[in-house]
């Protein structure tokens, strides 16, 4: 490896018109994808067909190009390169590439002259007459195995032909026995022959029948097509009131969707208020049997008071003159009088709330009611339809 070698590459790549720039400094590291480019573009130059495999991810498809490519040199140009200073990809695989770019810069500087035209046409003829010799013997050695088994099979069969043919030879003919056998050979042959003559014959007979089938069944098919396409133009009479009937079942059929959702929603919204109902029920009962349980207690708190005021008040009088009327009136007292108010005014609530639930009660049932008749009204319509 030498600085001047590694020029003359650079140098010769650009007088070759290599389809990149490569300097000197390229080849001061290892750079195997140059390398491997620059060997692939000369490859090309010797044989434009060759096929290579320019996948260079693992070390054995690095090895397996650098080996394909030393062999194609090697068959195309007649030239031995190092494959180990190859695969370095420094200035040792420049060292190896500089031999055969030498051989493609000293072809480019070669200029034909007259001679030099002479010559290569005389060598091209013979070239050309030695290609034609080539295939000539290719050829004569593809026959000659089939000639040679051909001809032992007949070696073979001599043998058996030997003793034939020396019988033959040794047996005197009959004359009268040969002219009978050539006749009935000669009328066999005439019998045939006519047999093959009536077999045109009726052939003949036959195409003629086909031609004719031919041409009715061609005439049938041409009345068919007019007959279809008369068909088709003729509108019927009932196909106005088949597309009105359509039509109308369409609509009718869009009307039986809009009941069938609105009878299903309003199902699940009687659900709905049925379920409501039947809470807002729970709720009252469990909010009279509170009111309930409350006033009892209340009741069962207030009776040994009013016993014990009662006892009072009969102590006081018998103690004092007695005396007609009270202040109070009624002989009750305000506590007596404001529990009785309160009690009072539960009740009226408590109607109150009766009478609220009377009218939901209405309600409910008016609802029910025009539901009933909605669903009436579908099922009139549908048996209509």
């Amino acid at each position: 490896m030498s600085y001047r070698e590694i020029r003359n590459v650079t140098e010769m790549l650009r007088a070759l018109a290599y389809p990149r720039q490569v300097s000197i400094e390229n080849f001061r590291s290892p750079n195997f994808k140059l390398v491997a480019e620059i060997l692939e573009w000369v490859a090309h130059r010797f044989d434009p067909t060759a096929r290579l495999n320019f996948n260079l991810d693992s070390q054995g498809e690095r090895v397996l190009f650098i080996k394909t490519v030393v062999l194609l040199l090697l068959q195309r140009a007649r030239v031995t390169l190092n494959p180990r200073k190859l695969y370095q990809a420094d200035g040792y695989a420049a060292q190896e590439i500089h031999v055969v770019l030498k051989i493609l810069y000293e072809a480019m500087l070669e200029r034909p002259s007259e001679e030099n035209s002479s010559e290569w046409t005389v060598m091209k003829s013979k070239i050309n007459a030695k290609r034609q010799e080539i295939s000539r013997i290719r050829q004569l050695a593809s026959e000659i195995p089939q000639t040679g088994a051909m001809l032992f099979d007949l070696l073979n069969k001599e043998v058996v032909a030997r003793e034939k043919r020396v019988r033959a030879l040794t047996n005197s003919l009959n004359l009268a026995d040969v002219e009978t056998n050539i006749r009935s050979l000669v009328s066999n042959a005439s019998d045939s022959q006519k047999t093959v003559e009536d077999k045109l014959a009726n052939i003949n007979n036959d195409e003629q029948a086909l031609d004719m089938k031919i041409d009715r069944r061609k005439r049938e098919y041409e009345q068919l097509e007019k007959r279809l396409a008369k068909l088709q133009s003729f509108r019927p009479q009932y196909m106005d009131d088949y597309e009105k009937y359509e039509q109308r079942l369409k609509e009718l059929y869009q009307l039986y969707v809009i009941k069938f959702r609105n009878l299903t929603f309003m199902e699940q919204l009687a659900l709905e208020v049925e379920r409501s109902e039947k809470e807002k029920t729970a709720e009252l009962e469990q909010s009279m049997r509170q009111t309930v349980e409350k006033m009892r207690s209340e009741v069962a708190k207030a009776a040994p008071i009013e016993s014990l005021q009662i006892e009072d008040i009969n102590r006081n009088e018998m103690k004092r003159p007695a005396v007609f009327g009270n202040m109070t009136g009624a002989g009750l007292s305000d506590e007596d009088e404001d529990e009785e108010d309160e009690e009072e005014e539960e009740l009226v609530d408590f109607n109150e709330n009766l009478d609220l639930d009377d009218e939901f009660m209405t309600q409910r049932r008016a609802s029910l009611q025009r539901t009933e008749n909605v669903m009436e009204d579908g099922s009139d319509n549908d048996d209509d339809f």
